[in-house]
């Protein structure tokens, strides 16, 4: 990666394609989680390119390339949310709340095939604000660290581990409605 980097740095266009095509998937799926739209998410994130190999010099080594990378998409697409006007939410504090339900759900979620769990999670992913489906994207499809998404985000060390402890309990209550609402559709 170091070698490429030097190479981008030069003005390799080849190399700076390489990063972008190991990139661009995680950075485009970071912008449609912010933005909940995908033309902005797409330019969004060629924005980000753009922004990121202009300033590559910049880049001094100190943490991941993609880590550097995502806070530019991360800071891009919080700009274009602001210009919109719209306005990210705070988390909320949400607990499980009966946990013999989620015992029931916790059954029926080991029944499931992979493919299906796959599109229970995305549903449940997308009925989250911004904020839960980035710290859960972040860290268990991007797999950062916290101290990167720390880095990505600017937010505390201990903000990011109140927003991913509740993140998951959301994402949880929501795959658990899910599953409620799939079981009964069958009875």
């Amino acid at each position: 990666m170091e070698l490429i980097i030097a190479r981008v740095k030069q003005g390799d266009m080849v190399a700076f394609n390489a990063l972008i095509d190991e990139h661009k998937a995680m950075a485009f799926t970071l912008a449609i989680k912010l933005l909940k739209n995908r033309e902005d998410a797409e330019e969004v994130t060629q924005d980000a390119f753009v922004k990121a190999y202009k300033n590559i010099s910049q880049f001094e080594g100190k943490s991941k390339f993609s880590t550097w990378l995502y806070t530019i998409v991360y800071n891009t697409a919080l700009t274009r949310l602001r210009k919109k006007q719209i306005s990210i939410q705070e988390l909320d504090s949400h607990t499980v709340e009966n946990s013999a339900e989620a015992s029931e759900s916790s059954a029926s979620w080991n029944t499931l095939r992979k493919d299906e769990r796959s599109s229970y999670i995305q549903q449940a992913l997308h009925r989250l604000v911004e904020e839960d489906q980035v710290v859960i994207t972040l860290f268990y499809l991007n797999e950062n660290s916290l101290v990167e998404i720390c880095e990505i985000t600017g937010w505390e060390l201990s903000n990011v581990k109140v927003r991913l402890h509740r993140a998951r309990k959301r994402l949880l209550a929501q795959l658990e409605k899910l599953l409620d609402t799939e079981v009964r559709s069958l009875l």
